[in-house]
């Protein structure tokens, strides 16, 4: 059993990528589209650790974009880490070194976090007012049982997340892929703010073996009993 270090409602623990041409993605941010990942492809609306996602990482001197790995294999057996707080990323052994020379970018087009009791949790899906992708900014590290994994920064909430929860993923700013990317770890921003909107959503994406458009249908009502 693989323990996960940051519960999935928790932080940024299941996002989006619904775009159906990932090839056209990875034209818009110059990058060499990974042909096995191609092939595989489907949009997904319910992305959780342990799944493979697409990442945009430099190797070679390219920028490329491959499958990796939801979640880091930390030092214990069974041990996951799915994020990362940027504010102390830099100097923690699990993950000092990625910080400093193994960075990515998620793409995303949206990210969910829940209210409510443990029975009964609400999903909200949060998204760029402008529809487009986001970049997540993350680090990379072996995933368990070989391969590569990511872990995705997390910094201070902005409006409207602050509203569900204290923390949510760096959104790197187009302009600071390529620092991102290479060299040496540019200053990151702050919160996102305004430009997110924030959409009730289904109880479907409560669970990870539901992954497909209904997840994003809008939540429903809560029922109330008759009063009499």
């Amino acid at each position: 059993m693989v323990g996960v270090v940051g519960y999935a409602w928790a932080m940024c623990g299941r996002f989006t990528l619904t775009a159906p041409d990932l090839a056209a993605l990875a034209k818009e941010w110059a990058a060499e589209l990974d042909a096995a990942l191609a092939g595989r492809w489907r949009p997904r609306f319910n992305v959780a650790p342990g799944n493979e996602h697409p990442v945009l990482m430099v190797s070679g001197g390219c920028r490329r974009l491959v499958a990796a790995t939801f979640g880091m294999a930390g030092e214990r057996e069974g041990q996951l880490f799915i994020n990362a707080r940027v504010e102390s990323a830099a100097r923690r052994p699990a993950f000092r070194q990625a910080f400093a020379s193994r960075r990515a970018a998620v793409l995303a087009d949206g990210f969910f976090e829940w209210e409510g009791p443990p029975s009964a949790r609400r999903p909200t899906w949060f998204h760029l007012r402008s529809g487009r992708p986001m970049l997540l900014a993350a680090l990379l590290g072996p995933a368990p049982g070989g391969g590569t994994g990511f872990a995705v920064l997390t910094t201070g909430a902005g409006p409207p997340v602050r509203a569900l929860h204290d923390r949510m993923p760096v959104l790197l700013p187009p302009a600071l892929l390529e620092a991102w990317l290479s060299g040496s770890p540019p200053p990151l921003p702050g919160p996102a703010g305004e430009e997110l909107a924030a959409r009730p959503v289904s109880a479907r994406i409560n669970s990870v073996e539901n992954d497909d458009p209904d997840c994003l249908a809008p939540r429903q009502p809560d029922r109330q009993g008759n009063l009499f």
